[in-house]
């Protein structure tokens, strides 16, 4: 992901995978041509042909998917937001007023406990979720944060409380995740923390 700050005051958001959907279908065309060369000449076996053929199913298929794109412009000046996005075949694009953003969170994949996974999502005022990317991306380096950060310096949003966090997991339907911040960030006991979660749920 691509974060820059235009000479106009804007903020420009890109994101471009389709570097991996290139080498998914290199791989996919060695996989076929494998398969006809055992065929026609090789003559290695059926087993062999048809293992390929699956292979070269498994990486086209997984090609489309890792295929996305994704345009992000947000002017102060017009307080406006300009978007567009692609991924696979589906593409989608708009124009959406910072005022129409409740919020900017940083989600993670259900149970992911290993390297941290994330995405920037716009909460629309209209209860709707504007996913900056479609898929989730691994945030080794907590450049995937510091670009939600930048988000909500640019909309002029305060950062998340972690009671804010807490209470969008519970609304996510992801109370485990909420308990573990609650143990991370608010240094509760599992006890303490489940409470709070069941007080939160119940005040909903």
């Amino acid at each position: 992901m691509d974060v820059r700050h235009q000479p106009d005051g804007s903020l420009l958001l890109t994101y471009d995978s389709t570097r991996w959907t290139k080498w998914s279908i290199g791989a996919t065309l060695l996989m076929l041509a494998t398969a006809v060369y055992d065929h026609f000449i090789g003559a290695r076996g059926d087993d062999r042909v048809i293992g390929l053929l699956g292979a070269a199913a498994t990486l086209a298929v997984i090609g489309i998917v890792l295929l996305e794109q994704a345009r992000f412009r947000f002017d102060p000046a017009t307080r406006l937001i300009e978007w567009d996005q692609r991924w696979a075949f589906r593409r989608r694009a708009g124009i959406a007023p910072f005022s129409g953003v409740n919020h900017v969170s940083v989600q993670v994949p259900i149970g992911d406990r290993g390297i941290p996974s994330r995405r920037v999502v716009l909460h629309l005022a209209d209860g709707t979720l504007l996913p900056v990317t479609i898929g989730y991306r691994p945030d080794v380096d907590g450049s995937i944060s510091r670009t939600a950060e930048a988000l909500r310096v640019t909309l002029g949003h305060r950062p998340p409380t972690t009671e804010d966090s807490v209470r969008l997991l519970i609304s996510q339907g992801r109370t485990i995740d909420a308990v573990t911040l609650l143990r991370e960030r608010g240094g509760m006991s599992l006890t303490e923390a489940k409470r709070r979660v069941e007080q939160i749920m119940e005040s909903q």
